[in-house]
């Protein structure tokens, strides 16, 4: 019996840390990263906002948005066929934070016309009670 519990504590144990691992993983923090790529490319408010934290702010074009302000602006893009590719991530993960810098790829297709822009951008994720959110997000037009 007292093998039993000390293999059944050890399997937790081992459980939990594998799980952590997971998702303090570079990889992980990546994936968030083009969750949310996604849903600003789908236009798609829910998954924004189940993303970011309540206090994001994103730095885009010289201004200062919130999820909600942030997700108004992107209303006016509905026509647009908008695709984003991410290319060179670093990411860095210590503890209950995490950064992410890359170039970002962006192919705007208007009825009459197709636009590409390259984007230098970053990110920090925050995690709260086990949960990544995207807290901050800049974004810069690389010339």
């Amino acid at each position: 019996m007292k093998k039993l519990v000390f293999i059944i504590a050890l399997f937790s144990i081992i459980s939990c840390g594998q799980q952590n691992e997971k998702q303090d993983n570079p990889k992980f923090i990546e994936d968030i990263l083009n969750d949310f790529i996604s849903a600003v490319e789908d236009c798609n408010y829910e998954k924004l906002d189940k993303l970011t934290h309540p206090d994001f702010i994103i730095y885009e074009n010289g201004s200062v948005w919130t999820t909600k302000e942030f997700f108004q602006a992107l209303e006016g893009f509905q026509d647009v066929k908008i695709t984003y590719k991410v290319d060179k991530p670093s990411i860095i993960v210590d503890n209950n934070t995490a950064h992410a810098q890359f170039i970002n790829h962006g192919t705007f297709v208007y009825s009459d016309t197709t636009i590409q822009m390259n984007f230098i951008e970053s990110s920090t994720f925050i995690k709260e009670n086990g949960i990544w959110f995207i807290k901050f997000y800049h974004s810069t037009h690389l010339k």
